[in-house]
């Protein structure tokens, strides 16, 4: 064999046996890796079938670090004393020492404030209607007292306060509680109501007054921006109209997405 041809031969050797060198510190690597990997999946799934809090989480630290809040970080607020109390109570020394036994021997009085909500009490108020009748038309008619919520006698004649219809208001539209749930809470404040009742006495017509107002301001404006966007009534198609001004904005669903379908006074 030629010497230049022997020599490309154990040129092309040397460079398969360090490829083969190289592949082979390659595989020990990643089989180095697999096995680290396979400890960690065997640990995770071992510890997915712990106990919430687990008695060891491994190895104690040699220089632990001190629990909670840094010192001087955070806002910090101090629950200072009420200055008016609406009634105060005394707690008093016990007779002798709880640990040894021997005499206690007075040394001055602290403070301490304790805010506690009123025991919940409904406040039923009976109104006693007058009903007359006109001695010149024969219509009939009855007296209302200005903290009356309704008319209704009979059967419908328990109606809800103000303050109960604005709270019910306030956790249903504001804090997106079900009237279930507002009754519910109600009814730890007190007032026994179910939801059907709370659902009625919020979105009756106590709110038309205001919403014929809202109309009427935005029917002076002098400048009113419409839109409609797709509805759905009880599986059927409707659009919800949207009038809006500077500073008011009415709703109105409609079975229709002309103007004219608008202008009618009542909603569907």
């Amino acid at each position: 064999m030629p010497d230049d041809q022997r020599a490309d031969y154990e040129r092309r050797l040397a460079e398969q046996a360090a490829r083969i060198d190289e592949l082979s510190a390659l595989v020990t690597s990643q089989a180095e890796q697999i096995a680290t990997l396979t400890r960690l999946l065997d640990e995770s799934r071992r510890g997915g079938k712990r106990q919430a809090a687990p008695f060891s989480k491994g190895l104690p630290s040699a220089d632990p670090k001190r629990p909670g809040r840094k010192p001087g970080q955070g806002t910090f607020k101090r629950r200072g004393v009420s200055p008016v109390a609406d009634r105060v109570l005394t707690a008093g020394l016990p007779v002798s020492c709880p640990c040894c036994g021997d005499t206690v021997v007075f040394v001055e009085t602290a403070e301490q404030c304790q805010t506690e909500l009123p025991v919940p009490h409904a406040v039923v108020t009976k109104f006693d209607v007058d009903i007359g009748r006109c001695v010149g038309c024969d219509r009939r008619v009855q007296g209302r007292h200005e903290e009356q919520t309704s008319d209704a006698l009979g059967a419908a004649g328990s109606q809800l306060g103000p303050r109960v219809k604005a709270i019910a208001h306030v956790l249903h539209y504001r804090h997106g509680l079900s009237f279930m749930r507002c009754a519910e809470l109600l009814g730890l404040l007190g007032v026994k109501v179910t939801a059907g009742a709370l659902a009625h006495a919020v979105t009756a017509s106590d709110l038309d007054v205001t919403y014929a107002a809202i109309l009427a301001g935005i029917n002076q404006s002098t400048a009113v921006t419409m839109d409609e966007t797709g509805w759905r009534i009880g599986g059927l198609f409707a659009w919800l109209w949207t009038a809006t001004t500077a500073t008011l904005t009415a709703y109105a669903v409609r079975d229709t997405h002309r103007v004219r379908g608008v202008r009618r006074p009542r909603l569907r």
